[in-house]
């Protein structure tokens, strides 16, 4: 819970930069090209650091409980080093002519990337220090220091709030870069005192063998993982063909949307995720079924409400938040175009991100990586088809689309490779959550289209408790969650054990 606060906090600080970023900027080409360098090295970044839970944390994990904290360190020191001399090389590359560079993998002309070359200059540092930092917060988080990446994220958070209130007229969007390259860079100082003061690193590289079987799994794993980032690219290059605004709309509706799925979903299933370790390697199955279950039928009944409020108002959402100062109505209308579909995702990500929690604890790299091809494979096709023939509109559809068949495909994966997942049970829930929210959610819009409050904001603060009472009322009477009313009961219990000892001391 304390993790969870603080990551509330640190997505509340990006969020609100988010903000600021519309009201002092809006919708143009310029941040178009800023999204676009952004989000571009976010996908490489995460496309190194995706090696982090899949294969390094367990297995540095599994050799600090088998053999000692000295091979761990060890085994983690040589991919430190192996991070900073690949993205050294990586920048380099872009480095030798970054607008060129950048032409050659995106739809914009290069006069638009000349005119704005100090974005794509600006950008590269942040590959750099990215992935490494990521890797470090992942191997605190690993040893239970679960508040350290929420506490990296408020770091950033705060100081691109800052140079951008401060130097938003001298640099422009510059200052957004500046901003996050400094907060890298004090992230980076600060974990690594960390380490070394609570952790008592040694950061000696050592040249050590490898086994063949580690190496394996990173080779399945980057190769499956190489589809997953060409899947978030494809929409990007796809997309910057079209009409200017488009990529800083389809950027502020993916932040939008992520918000759930960053504040609960990643963190309920990474705390979950080190139990899911624990469990398998204690070969405790029906201990790790119980948490799956419990996980999943809490989470999906937090999650389709907030689907279906995405849904119904996706025009008072961006409307209340983003419309104001330099972003103006047409950027509006296309940002809720893509919040009411990417909205649908949360709680179809919960799935997915419990299995591929399930596949890193039992070491199963080999067995998800012709899935993950295949999947992925599927959805780029599916995305250069449809966005050709009918538009930007058609990326929000096709991506909830495919994730709704992954739920499909997530019942064979558990059949094949984790038996003791009782999965029907949770699509029985997932189905009884999905009628009682489809039924609120016509009542809902039946009641808000009588009603003419003349406000966004009104309109948006009315329909969303109306939305809540009703899915409250509805799933404590059909017992809709049988996690949430535990958790519900408990926290009042535990609220009524405060109240009392605070008045009798």
């Amino acid at each position: 819970m304390l993790s969870t606060a603080f990551n509330v906090l640190s997505k509340g600080l990006v969020f609100l930069n988010s903000l600021l970023i519309a009201y002092y900027f809006g919708a143009q080409l310029k941040m178009d090209i800023y999204f676009y360098a952004y989000n571009s090295v976010v996908i490489l970044s995460a496309l190194i650091g995706s090696l982090n839970a899949s294969v390094l944390i367990p297995e540095s994990m599994r050799i600090r409980a088998q053999r000692d904290d000295r091979e761990a360190m060890e085994f983690l020191n040589f991919f430190i080093a192996l991070y900073f001399l690949f993205c050294v090389l990586l920048a380099m590359i872009f480095l030798i002519n970054p607008v060129r560079a950048f032409h050659a993998v995106s739809g914009f002309s290069m006069a638009d990337l000349n005119k704005e070359s100090a974005i794509l200059w600006l950008s590269l540092p942040l590959l750099l220090l990215m992935p490494v930092v990521n890797l470090l917060t992942e191997i605190l988080a690993s040893q239970k220091y679960f508040t350290v990446p929420m506490l990296a994220a408020i770091i950033n958070g705060l100081f691109s709030i800052g140079i951008v209130i401060f130097f938003h007229r001298v640099l422009d969007v510059l200052s957004l870069l500046t901003g996050l390259i400094i907060a890298y860079l004090v992230n980076l100082i600060l974990l690594l005192l960390l380490l070394k003061q609570r952790l008592r690193w040694r950061f000696r590289f050592r040249w050590i063998a490898i086994e063949r079987r580690i190496w394996k799994n990173i080779g399945f794993a980057q190769a499956g993982n190489i589809t997953t980032s060409l899947g978030a690219y494809a929409p990007l290059y796809l997309l910057s063909g079209f009409q200017t605004g488009i990529i800083t709309s389809l950027s502020f509706a993916q932040q939008i949307a992520s918000l759930p799925t960053n504040l609960i979903t990643n963190q309920f299933s990474y705390v979950a995720g080190i139990k899911f370790n624990e469990s398998y390697a204690g070969h405790r199955r029906e201990e790790l079924n119980a948490v799956f279950l419990s996980t999943a039928d809490f989470l999906l009944f937090i999650l389709m409400p907030v689907a279906a409020l995405f849904f119904i108002f996706p025009t008072g959402i961006v409307s209340v938040l983003l419309e104001h100062g330099a972003f103006g109505r047409s950027g509006v209308s296309l940002t809720a175009d893509f919040l009411r579909w990417l909205g649908l995702l949360p709680p179809l990500l919960v799935i997915n991100t419990l299995f591929a929690r399930l596949f890193m604890a039992s070491h199963q790299i080999v067995q998800s990586f012709w899935y993950q091809i295949a999947f992925n494979a599927v959805l780029i096709l599916a995305l250069c088809l449809n966005v050709r023939h009918f538009g930007y509109i058609a990326y929000p559809v096709t991506l909830v689309s495919m994730y709704g068949l992954n739920l499909l495909g997530s019942y064979f994966l558990e059949k094949k490779y984790f038996g003791f997942i009782d999965y029907l049970s949770v699509l029985r829930r997932m189905a009884a959550v999905a009628a009682g929210n489809g039924v609120v959610a016509v009542l809902v819009w039946l009641v808000m289209r009588r009603l003419h409050l003349g406000s966004a904001l009104v309109e948006l603060l009315a329909g969303v408790c109306l939305y809540l009472t009703l899915i409250l009322i509805l799933g404590y009477s059909a017992g809709l969650s049988s996690a949430f009313n535990q958790f519900t009961r408990a926290t009042w219990k535990r609220g009524w054990q405060w109240y009392g000892r605070r008045r009798n001391p």
